[in-house]
């Protein structure tokens, strides 16, 4: 079988629908540079938030408290004599979900943060960039217009030689 030269520009599609489960590339030099200059913290916050914010994340919290309720609805109450561990309005289950989000949301924000730098770092090398492009391009219309110049000068010469007497 022969290989499909238009395939290999396409991106190829996740293996898996866990976000942690693929490494992120940065193939921008700026955002390469800073992606490696992160700490162990900021690396954490990035795989938090990473996992924080997917589908993977929801199924499995929503798993959780479901299981969490019938697991002190039914089973336990049977275990333990009719006394369920966290009784509904399951105040035990609202703390753990509130300690989760006093913890997360911070992460979230620093992770955020630091996507923030990397759009501003970015935003300066397209900024520079386009500098760069400017500056090509003046000095593309400079040499434009001494093409023109010269141009109508030859035609000027080129008519004034040709207006001339031929025998003068």
């Amino acid at each position: 079988m022969g290989s499909d030269p238009s395939r290999a520009a396409r991106p190829t599609a996740r293996s898996s629908w866990y976000p942690w489960h693929h490494p992120r590339s940065h193939e921008h030099p700026a955002l390469q540079a800073a992606h490696d200059a992160r700490t162990r913290g900021e690396r954490v916050a990035d795989e938090i938030a990473s996992f924080g914010g997917s589908w993977p994340f929801i199924f499995i919290f929503l798993g959780l408290i479901v299981a969490w309720m019938a697991l002190n609805t039914v089973l336990l109450q049977h275990v333990l004599h009719h006394r369920a561990f966290d009784p509904y309005p399951y105040i035990a289950l609202n703390l753990v979900l509130s300690g989760l989000a006093g913890i997360q949301a911070p992460i979230i924000m620093m992770s955020q943060n630091r996507a923030a730098a990397r759009d501003e770092l970015l935003a300066a090398h397209h900024y520079e960039e386009t500098s760069k492009i400017d500056d090509l391009l003046s000095s593309n219309t400079e040499l434009v217009q001494r093409v023109h110049d010269l141009t109508t000068r030859i035609h000027e010469l080129t008519e004034q030689i040709a207006s001339r007497p031929a025998g003068g």
